[in-house]
């Protein structure tokens, strides 16, 4: 059994002495006397009602008059989706193509990759309140698996012929692209129109199947002889 109760409902604003010297009532103690209902003005969509609190000393007490425990407030005023909720979310790692995309490529010769500029939308809740969350990419890092030094880039890249982005592997082996998305996320309240940034970012990545680095050598060859 429970020793105290919180709920929100309608409060009730009346002067006490100085004009500037308020109390407050609710009706969950019965009708407001001679008062007037105040209301909180929000930019953004309804205010959240009061909250109210009572307690009882045993669990067969009587409970207490409703007391007030925080006046009406806008509901961004409470609710805020922190940067350890943002990383929380099942955000999607970054596609990634690599070409040629044959499970090989040339030695000194461009190895073109790229990715997709696509911003994530995904719902969440934060403490039972309904949540629109955006994550946009706002930068993408790529590493070429042949100890070369890694290259950050804002744009996406772009497939042949039109490539934008490229490696050239300078010793044969085996190479493996690996690129980590940063994303920048904003959030706004179900229902409501105004967004608010996440202070920080969140980092996906994708790493492609292992390819082989070749040599491709052309020699003469007499005519009339094979290879």
């Amino acid at each position: 059994m429970r020793l105290e109760d919180y709920r929100r409902a309608p409060g009730c604003e009346m002067a006490r002495g100085n004009a500037d010297q308020r109390q407050y009532a609710t009706s969950l103690n019965g009708d407001c006397p001679d008062g007037t209902e105040a209301v909180t003005q929000c930019e953004d969509g309804p205010a959240l009602a009061p909250l109210w609190h009572r307690t009882r000393a045993t669990p067969s007490s009587e409970w207490s008059a409703w007391a007030l425990a925080a006046w009406s407030s806008c509901p961004e005023d409470l609710f805020a989706l922190t940067i350890d909720d943002f990383k929380r979310l099942p955000l999607e790692k970054p596609a990634l193509t690599v070409q040629p995309d044959r499970g090989w490529v040339l030695v000194n010769k461009e190895t073109i990759v790229y990715t997709e500029d696509v911003t994530q939308k995904l719902d969440t809740e934060v403490l039972g309140q309904k949540i629109e969350v955006e994550a946009e990419p706002a930068s993408w890092t790529w590493s070429w698996g042949d100890r070369s030094k890694s290259l950050t880039t804002k744009k996406a890249g772009k497939p042949y012929p039109n490539q934008q982005l490229w490696h050239v592997y300078e010793k044969l082996g085996t190479g493996q692209v690996t690129v980590a998305a940063t994303w920048e996320g904003r959030w706004r309240l179900a229902g409501h129109t105004t967004w608010h940034d996440v202070i920080g970012t969140a980092e996906t990545t994708a790493t492609s199947d292992p390819f082989e680095i070749r040599e491709l050598r052309s020699r003469l060859v007499a005519p009339g002889t094979d290879g």
